[in-house]
């Protein structure tokens, strides 16, 4: 059978690849979503800040939602799951050092590097719930892998401490770290910081050696 015979259905044409990266598109999109948040970006500012116009943005990534999706899905990936890797990893460095440098990121971002930004997943956790249930599927997923991390980085501080203790004192670690992230965007002093890290830290040694 040839090409162009009547049976023959014709060959569809194949669209023009876009001339842009995408990967670096999103990336694009997940500093800019990560920065302003959902409703501080308008559809003017994606196409300022990736170049593309309006038909390019949708024919390519969607709607707004479908931008903030895969912009948030870019920071899991990176961000997030390097993260949770990070804390679970059996290397030399002393977990309890681990933790401690975990806990500083908030204050040395604000008063080390004037980076307010926060962090993009609990940004998302503390202002985004119920945009799309996929959106709040990929921010619980995002804290389980955390919490995963953290649990893994107790077991080797305190070997013989039970699994439940180790889980619930990760629960805590986040939340907390959570509400560090979020209050580093407003604070005044490193103190206001310091002092949440220190006694987070206390309390998670105490309860652990009370095992």
């Amino acid at each position: 059978m040839t090409q162009g015979s009547p049976i023959s259905p014709p060959k569809p044409k194949r669209g023009r690849k876009p001339r842009f990266d995408r990967d670096q598109t999103i990336a694009t999109l997940a500093d800019l979503f990560w920065d302003r948040g959902y409703d501080g970006i308008a559809l003017s500012d994606v196409m300022d800040a990736t170049g593309l116009s309006k038909s390019s943005l949708y024919n390519s990534f969607g709607d707004k939602d479908d931008l903030f999706r895969k912009a948030l899905s870019h920071y899991h990936n990176e961000v997030v799951e390097q993260a949770a890797e990070w804390l679970a990893s059996d290397d030399e460095i002393s977990p309890w050092d681990t933790l401690d440098q975990l806990l500083s990121g908030p204050a040395n971002d604000v008063f080390g590097s004037d980076d307010r930004r926060g962090c993009f997943l609990c940004n998302t956790a503390s202002d985004g719930r119920g945009r799309a249930p996929d959106i709040d599927a990929l921010v619980s997923t995002g804290f389980d892998r955390l919490i995963e991390g953290l649990s893994a980085l107790l077991k080797r501080a305190a070997p013989k401490s039970e699994s439940a203790t180790r889980a619930q004192l990760a629960r805590l670690i986040i939340t907390t770290y959570a509400g560090m992230r979020v209050r580093s965007r407003h604070a005044r002093t490193r103190d206001e910081l310091d002092s949440v890290q220190r006694s987070l830290l206390i309390s998670v040694r105490l309860t652990l050696t009370q095992q």
